[in-house]
């Protein structure tokens, strides 16, 4: 089952153990500023509740529209980070979310590797059992 909750700065996709949070700014700086301020307000309810996060799972994309009007000098990433309880977040280029691999352009390729690469394992363990298998009369 898929819980969704929003708030005023993001929404959230809960799915089992998994949490995803999504934010929303027109330009990088306002999207970075909403998330650090939404990643406070978490780490004060995780804290408050006793439970943890585990940093070495957490990550965070940065999805860009194509074409943009965005100044240039608010465009660069890297003078951008998101923290939570002051320690930085790793940002990735693609990641699973909910069994698809998604990635900072939105393409289908890296899934496609995945599963590309999967069906190739698969294929080749069948056929080297091949002749242990059992035929069909």
């Amino acid at each position: 089952m898929i819980f969704s909750r929003s708030s005023d700065l993001g929404t959230f996709i809960l799915f089992a153990d998994d949490t995803n949070i999504f934010v929303i700014g027109n330009t990088p700086s306002e999207a970075y500023e909403k998330a650090n301020q939404l990643l406070k307000s978490v780490q004060k309810y995780m804290y408050l509740n006793k439970l943890h996060i585990n940093m070495s799972k957490c990550c965070y994309i940065h999805f860009k529209p194509k074409h943009t009007n965005i100044q240039q000098n608010d465009h660069d990433d890297s003078s951008h980070q998101l923290l939570l309880d002051d320690f930085p977040i790793k940002k990735v280029c693609h990641t699973k979310f909910l069994g698809v691999i998604i990635d900072d352009q939105l393409s289908w390729e890296p899934h496609i590797t995945a599963l590309r690469r999967k069906l190739n394992y698969a294929s080749a363990t069948l056929y080297r059992i091949r002749d242990s298998l059992p035929t069909c009369p």
